[in-house]
């Protein structure tokens, strides 16, 4: 760890503390998706990593598989400024395992959009054929590694034993425990559902960055103060030792997003795509579940699960009812494209309202999870 290192080679022991070590994992994780980013566009432009099937004429798509940088740099920020306990191991793991899944899916679709473009394949086969791997095949995938990953954190981290903070109520008025047959298969579903949310979300330039960053945030700090004894015993939440080192892995996280939106803002130069989508929605599934504010997921990823939920009401509904749907189009996104689509002069204008007015309300879904988490009980 770059900490120990630099605190051994100048003796002071500022480098050591978590706070210190938070700040240096966001700057770091910032500064290699600044340093690197233009050279990885001008490699996926290269391999003809497009986006969409670009017209004859036409400028080039955006490339897609640009969360893959963001991962490799949440990596190395993490690994360079935490300590390898139990929750950071698992969260990185899930982190890599759910952007592998992703990143299968993105080269699958590359590989097809250039297949289409070179007149090898019909635009008709291409939904059929987008994901690398079938969507139950891809499910399967999810549950199996987040149920590996949440047994081996059930059984090796001795303080996440099935507790739950519950909104508005004091743990030390209701602290709800699930026993472990029940925790760790809901520990996989977070992780399962956080994914297939931001998934969802990522359709719109920026519109997933924010929510991740917000989410980041709200663990971050959580992390932080429930690792902290005076501190959580201050504000009467669960003491819970080691967690801390979540601060620093949430705060690489935010470094990443925030850069990234400099080259992802409207109008974006590339798409994160599964392999980010996914990768950072099923690590912050997991990081929600460890500090015991599972619960608090709808409140402050409200954007997000509102795009998962979207889709499932609007393929249940149209199933039950025989082909009514009660939205205009799912994700909840695609809904305010049709709905507004009068109201501004030019497409681009209306995707840039959609995006900011989610991201206004995933800062405010911020500042509510916070204050409900720490002083409405």
């Amino acid at each position: 760890m770059i900490s120990h290192l630099l605190s051994a080679l100048t003796g002071y022991s500022i480098f050591e503390g978590r706070m210190f070590r938070a700040g240096a994992a966001a700057i770091l994780g910032a500064f290699i998706v600044f340093a690197l980013m233009p050279a990885f566009l001008r490699f996926l432009r290269r391999v003809d990593a497009s986006s969409d099937f670009d017209k004859e004429g036409a400028p080039p798509s955006p490339p897609i598989l640009g969360g893959l940088l963001l991962v490799a740099a949440t990596l190395v920020a993490s690994l360079s400024f935490c300590e390898m306990n139990g929750y950071v191991v698992s969260t990185l793991v899930i982190l890599v395992a759910y952007a592998s899944v992703g990143t299968v899916d993105d080269v699958a679709k590359i590989r097809t959009k250039r297949r289409i473009r070179l007149g090898q394949a019909t635009a008709a086969s291409y939904q059929a054929k987008a994901d690398g791997i079938g969507a139950t095949t891809r499910l399967f995938l999810y549950f199996a590694f987040s149920l590996l990953v949440a047994f081996c954190a059930y059984k090796f981290i001795p303080e996440l034993r099935g507790n739950l903070t519950v909104p508005f109520v004091k743990p030390e008025l209701w602290h709800p425990y699930l026993p472990n047959w029940i925790f760790v298969p809901f520990i996989s579903f977070v992780i399962t559902a956080m994914a297939n949310g931001t998934n969802f979300t990522d359709g719109l330039d920026s519109l997933v960055a924010v929510p991740i960053v917000t989410c980041a945030a709200f663990v971050g700090i959580i992390a932080y103060v429930s690792g902290n004894a005076t501190f959580a015993n201050y504000l009467h939440i669960p003491y819970l030792p080691g967690v801390d080192e979540l601060f620093p892995l949430a705060s690489a996280i935010v470094g990443t997003q925030i850069a990234w939106l400099w080259y992802n803002c409207p109008p974006a130069q590339i798409y994160m795509g599964d392999a980010g989508s996914i990768g950072f929605g099923g690590a912050l599934g997991l990081m929600f579940v460890l500090v015991q504010a599972g619960l608090f997921l709808p409140i402050v990823g409200i954007v997000v699960i509102a795009e998962a939920f979207s889709v499932v009401m609007q393929i249940g509904w149209f199933k039950l009812s025989g082909g009514k749907r009660i939205f205009l189009c799912a994700p909840l996104h695609h809904h305010y494209q049709l709905k507004w689509k009068t109201m501004f002069p030019s497409k681009p204008l209306l995707n840039s309202k959609i995006a900011w007015r989610m991201h206004i309300v995933s800062v405010f879904a911020l500042i509510i999870g916070l204050t409900l988490f720490f002083k409405v009980r």
